[in-house]
């Protein structure tokens, strides 16, 4: 990982963080922390302000890391097929999910606005969500036939922004129908 002052507009970062062992296959930022995931199966976070980091080993190749949106848990997808939800500070597993099929492809995970439910995407055509704190799966929504490569959360609204098959859909978490879709 490697960061850039870009007020400077200098061709060299101004750190390169250089602990992962294999590719980042994902970075995600707040206000001093910056998240990643990487292939060789740690979720890594890097704590600007105290100059701290904190690894945690989940095993398989990291494809996607959030965080929450209170701020105190991390999620996780990998190509085991599972999501993990971990407490950010301690490291200690909250949840896991699994029913969706991520063994090939890098596909994202999400946490809704509310940090009620956690989505991920999957290689089967579907998004799939669960009950944060149930782990029961929610919801299967059928998209396509193909692999679903990305998802996001609108951060305010209750909108999901999905891509697969070169086709962007905007859903309504209300009711599930692609806008402009007349049923």
């Amino acid at each position: 990982v490697r960061c850039w002052d870009c007020r400077s507009r200098r061709p060299d970062p101004i750190q390169v963080l250089d602990e992962a062992k294999d590719g980042i296959s994902s970075v995600k930022l707040s206000g001093h922390e910056i998240l990643t995931g990487s292939v060789d199966g740690r979720v890594r976070r890097y704590d600007l302000r105290a100059g701290q980091l904190c690894s945690d080993y989940i095993g398989s190749p990291i494809t996607s890391v959030c965080f929450s949106k209170d701020g105190q848990c991390v999620l996780a997808a990998s190509l085991d097929s599972t999501l993990r939800l971990l407490d950010k500070d301690t490291g200690e597993l909250l949840g896991e999910y699994t029913g969706h099929r991520s063994t090939t492809y890098r596909l994202d995970c999400v946490l809704n606005e509310q940090d009620t439910h956690v989505g991920c995407a999957s290689e089967d055509g579907h998004v799939y969500f669960w009950d944060l704190l149930e782990g029961s799966l929610a919801l299967s929504l059928p998209v396509g036939q193909g692999v679903v490569q990305s998802l996001a959360f609108h951060p305010r609204l209750p909108c999901l922004l999905v891509a697969t098959q070169g086709q962007v859909t905007l859903w309504r978490e209300d009711t599930f129908q692609p806008e402009g879709d007349p049923d």
